[in-house]
């Protein structure tokens, strides 16, 4: 009796420590709390396969940012159970719950003014003027496009400065590297 009560005790452990759990491991695995931003990285870059061009609708100014997390805790089990999980699906995570406005500047001048935080728009939905003032509050994600809405005056080599503010301080900045763009 009493082996066959240690028999079921064993099976019965083992059928516990191999349960899946909703935040097993696999294909994506959350890297933890999200607590804010390391980084945010800017560069012009062809929208299209093709050879690039500089027309203002064949490139885009991509931002990529790179997000700080809380460590994970690690939960005990004596059998790993992210073989025997569907894996949880990538989260979205929302860059404007650490940045409320944007600036940009052009170097040299793209237009009259060096500033030219009003030619620009993200991901062609939302107007960044708008953004800044909190008239819309699309969701910036960790990757994204910006892009120009007007030809230049002068056609010559561009560098973008990106300044992110939160509550009116700098919380990061970023430029991109030299592109030719035509008139």
């Amino acid at each position: 009796m009493s082996r066959l009560f240690f028999i079921s005790l064993v099976l019965l452990a083992g059928f516990f420590f191999t349960q899946c759990q909703d935040d097993c491991g696999g294909y994506y695995s959350s890297p933890g709390r999200l607590i804010g931003i390391s980084g945010i990285q800017t560069q012009a870059k062809p929208l299209r396969s093709t050879p690039p061009s500089s027309h203002i609708d064949s490139f885009g100014i991509q931002m990529v940012v790179d997000f700080l997390f809380a460590q994970q805790e690690a939960k005990w089990s004596l059998i790993n159970t992210a073989y025997a999980c569907s894996p949880p699906p990538e989260p979205r995570y929302d860059v404007s719950q650490y940045i409320d406005s944007i600036k940009v500047f052009s170097e040299p001048n793209y237009g009259s003014l060096s500033e030219i935080t009003t030619l620009l728009s993200y991901e062609q939905s939302m107007d960044l003027s708008d953004y800044n003032s909190f008239q819309e509050r699309a969701m910036l994600e960790s990757y994204g496009f910006f892009y120009l809405k007007e030809k230049p005056i002068v056609a010559t080599d561009y560098t973008f400065f990106f300044y992110y503010y939160k509550d009116g301080v700098i919380t990061d900045s970023s430029f991109t590297q030299k592109y030719f763009i035509s008139n």
